[in-house]
């Protein structure tokens, strides 16, 4: 098939794919692991997995990406996440609040948040808690930022 001649390449960058749906000429994808929250995830949809999949067959029209069940962008979702790293963050006396999120339902929305503290410069800490998030949120275009 197609997609396991595509497989070890997502296989390499942590991610997978698999058919969710197919209705007529329509073939619904869903991106996972470390595919499912990348950045390129559009790229590699549009330009690899529906590209091959329309050279071989031809009948599909359309490759549409499926997305799982996902938490809606907000407050108390994002705390569900930095609840996880606070008791982390408190024994080395620090603390972290979310100060904005913009751009819900966009291509790129955008969460804010303060980090005080020790552990507010170690950029390992930032890129954990950034990580958790997208995983959490599988947004491929979800940015982080502190303020």
């Amino acid at each position: 098939m197609v997609l396991e001649e595509m497989r070890p390449y997502l296989l390499q960058d942590g991610g997978n794919v698999a058919i969710s749906e197919i209705d007529g000429p329509v073939v619904r994808l869903e991106l996972q692991g470390a595919c499912g929250t990348c950045p390129s995830s559009t790229q590699t949809m549009k330009m690899g997995l529906e590209r091959k999949l329309r050279e071989r067959i031809p009948e599909i029209q359309e490759v549409v990406q499926s997305l799982p069940d996902t938490p809606d962008l907000n407050d108390e979702q994002i705390n569900v996440v930095l609840d996880s790293v606070r008791p982390f963050l408190q024994v080395a006396g620090g603390t972290i609040d979310v100060k904005s999120i913009t751009g819900e339902g966009g291509l790129q929305p955008t969460i804010t948040l303060k980090m005080e503290g020790a552990a507010a410069s170690l950029n390992s800490v930032k890129l954990e808690i950034a990580q958790r998030l997208q995983r959490h949120f599988m947004i491929s275009g979800l940015r982080v930022e502190w303020a």
